[in-house]
């Protein structure tokens, strides 16, 4: 009796599976939802509808000063969180050198990181407005914020 018990859990020692137990089909799981999650990050999505600045004004009903003031409104966020952004990565240089904390400056790193995502959406945003045209690329975008795409308005 002692001889079966001994071999079953010897058997156990050279089988991966029986390590986890029955918590395979958990890890199935987790696994395929981060596939997903990786492949939805690095496909692009079909626009619902084709439409040019004029038209997508006069369907969601705004008038020129609607407009305007949400240009001003999204310039203001991304000047803001491109501010917080600077701050942030200076205060993860300073709690590197500083406090010698590699886990508080790879947080800064990442806060800083979401601040600056959120620069480029509210920028892009108002450039495209500007531009009064939708589906503006991100080179376009890039050259006007580097000064070579400037524009009249």
């Amino acid at each position: 009796m002692a001889k079966k018990g001994f071999w079953r859990t010897a058997g156990n020692l050279f089988l991966p599976i029986g390590w986890i137990g029955g918590e395979i089909d958990e890890i199935k799981n987790s696994t395929q939802v981060i596939i997903n999650s990786i492949k939805r990050l690095f496909t692009r999505d079909v626009p619902e509808r084709s439409e040019t600045f004029e038209e997508a004004i006069t369907r969601l009903g705004l008038s020129e000063e609607d407009v305007r003031q949400t240009i001003r409104n999204y310039s203001f966020y991304a000047r803001i969180f491109l501010l917080i952004g600077i701050a942030l990565f200076c205060y993860a240089f300073y709690l590197l050198f500083a406090y010698f904390s590699i886990t508080g400056c790879l947080i800064a790193l990442a806060a800083t990181g979401f601040c600056l995502v959120q620069f480029f959406r509210y920028d892009f945003w108002v450039y495209q407005m500007k531009q009064r045209k939708l589906g503006i690329s991100f080179s376009e975008w890039k050259k006007h914020l580097l000064g070579r795409g400037r524009s009249s308005t």
